[in-house]
């Protein structure tokens, strides 16, 4: 990565992620750092460098953890305009592959396989996908490009170009109150208040 790709990168995470609210600032001032790491990583991988990429990732994890309880490290590959709705809890694996113009919600998870940290095993993901707020893709898997995949979904197989992924539909049952529960505002209720679902 040359200088002016890193340019060219904070450019498209401004023009994408613009906007007056407070998570729109979040999401700017996340991705500056986030490509600020990668830029140092890419160039600080012989030896005597190597410090310098360790010092940047310490503080760039503080910050982020700190400004949007997320973790998303300078190893990961990351196309042109990520765009982050609601920067917040979102963990993505170290050597995962995103494309461009990907929007990920909060709540998101981007593992690798648990038992090999190796760049084989971690998801990489199209471009123009689109990734729900709490959705899981785990292991060595291959989304493709223009991709749904909705709120709470688990991905663990890949995924084939245009196609839409949704978590299982909850099951509702009725369920008939107790004549043990609580009356909602009573002492008991202030007490203990879960008593009223009894």
């Amino acid at each position: 990565m040359t200088f002016t790709e890193l340019i060219d990168l904070i450019a498209w995470d401004l023009r994408i992620n613009r906007g007056y609210s407070f998570d729109s600032v979040r999401a700017i001032l996340l991705l500056i750092e986030v490509r600020i790491e990668q830029y140092t990583y890419r160039k600080c991988r012989t030896f005597p460098l190597f410090g310098i990429w360790y010092i940047v990732r310490c503080f760039g994890s503080m910050f982020q953890w700190f400004l949007c309880n997320s973790n998303i490290p300078g190893t990961i590959t990351i196309g042109r305009g990520l765009r982050l709705p609601h920067p917040q809890n979102i963990i993505l694996a170290g050597y995962a592959d995103i494309g461009e113009f990907c929007t990920i919600y909060h709540n998101v998870s981007i593992a690798w396989n648990g038992f090999k940290r190796t760049v084989p095993s971690s998801p990489k993901i199209g471009d123009q996908v689109l990734i729900g707020a709490g959705a899981i893709l785990v292991g060595d898997i291959t989304v493709g490009s223009d991709v749904l995949i909705g709120a709470g979904a688990v991905v663990t197989r890949s995924v084939s170009d245009h196609a839409r992924v949704t978590s299982p539909r909850p099951d509702i049952t009725h369920r008939t109150p107790s004549a043990l529960a609580a009356t909602p505002g009573s002492e008991q209720h202030i007490r203990d208040p879960y008593s009223i679902w009894r």
